[in-house]
């Protein structure tokens, strides 16, 4: 992970201000991309549409470009099945070969309702969900889906790049806030895994084979890419997307 994070800051990160973007999905969704592990590249798609499609328009030029690294990931804080998205995107756009300009604030409610059609759209085409879902979903109050934007992080800060581009692609779970009871020490005779939230204030016990249960669904697929960089032409060097 120190790395991926060196690598990205040192060899894909332009000296511009970059911002910290996560787009998730509600409970209801999360099932099919458990089972199609490939509709989580559609969904960085979907996330990088409406994100890139925000960064363009707010820059006055035609030529607007912007850039992201993306990464996928699929667990929450109990390792349950979360699939959710960490953008680390530039704040604003590049444009008349090379010069920057730094996108004015967007409330995040606005992307929420694009991101929310545009997976709609998606899983409707890939055929796991129809019409009668969209419109039931559309009738919830609060509709599951969130988009949240971290603050600017300046190129000058080196340490906050790094460190955030470790977070994005940390492993599923910290061996640091595992606790595991041998079938000597359990009560009732079966190894327990105890696992600490992030913030440590709670944590959850595991039968230890229910845990690697858990964990096992967060393995990608052959060949499956958990980070991707969008946009080739914004990295400070050719890299392979």
């Amino acid at each position: 992970m120190v790395e991926f994070g060196e690598w990205l800051c040192k060899a894909v990160l332009k000296y511009v201000p970059h911002r910290q973007w996560v787009f998730s999905i509600p409970k209801r969704l999360r099932i099919y991309f458990m089972f199609d592990r490939s509709l989580l590249t559609k969904l960085s798609r979907c996330a990088w549409k409406v994100l890139n499609l925000y960064l363009t328009q707010a820059v006055p030029y035609d030529d607007a470009n912007a850039g992201a690294a993306v990464a996928v990931q699929s667990f929450g804080d109990f390792q349950n099945f979360h699939p959710h998205l960490h953008v680390l995107a530039t704040d604003g756009c590049f444009y008349n070969d090379g010069a920057f300009m730094i996108c004015p604030p967007l409330k995040t409610t606005e992307l929420e309702e694009v991101f929310r059609h545009e997976v709609f759209k998606m899983l409707k085409a890939e055929g796991k969900i129809n019409d009668t879902v969209i419109e039931n979903m559309l009738n919830w109050h609060h509709s599951g889906f969130n988009v949240y934007c971290g603050n600017a992080i300046w190129p000058h800060n080196e340490e906050g790049l790094e460190n955030l581009a470790r977070y994005i692609i940390r492993a599923s779970f910290s061996q640091e806030r595992m606790t595991y009871i041998t079938t000597d020490d359990s009560p009732d005779g079966t190894a327990k895994v105890i696992y600490e939230s992030k913030d440590g204030k709670t944590s959850k016990t595991f039968d230890a084979l229910d845990w690697l249960a858990q964990l096992i669904t967060h393995i990608p697929n052959r060949g499956e890419k958990r980070g991707r960089i969008l946009n080739i032409n914004y990295s400070k060097q050719t890299v392979n997307n």
